[in-house]
């Protein structure tokens, strides 16, 4: 039986956005440092969830963006 792609994983990974930082301190996505100490001093997560791409358009759901593609024509 086949695994299925580490990517379609419905897992999500929850990160506080100190983590972020100290990995990509210079990252603007990772948001300015009084936002990132006002998340973790509530304790807010961050959720990062796969987006899946196909003929332009975005899916959040890997079966979504394989029905699309099935349903091009070839």
């Amino acid at each position: 039986m086949d695994r299925p792609h580490t990517l379609a994983d419905t897992m999500p990974i929850e990160l506080k956005l100190s983590q972020l930082t100290a990995f990509h301190p210079s990252d603007p996505a990772a948001g300015r440092p009084e936002i990132c100490a006002e998340l973790d001093r509530y304790d807010i997560a961050v959720v990062l969830k796969a987006t899946y791409e196909w003929g332009g358009y975005s899916y959040t759901n890997a079966s979504d963006a394989i029905a699309a593609a099935k349903r091009a024509p070839k």
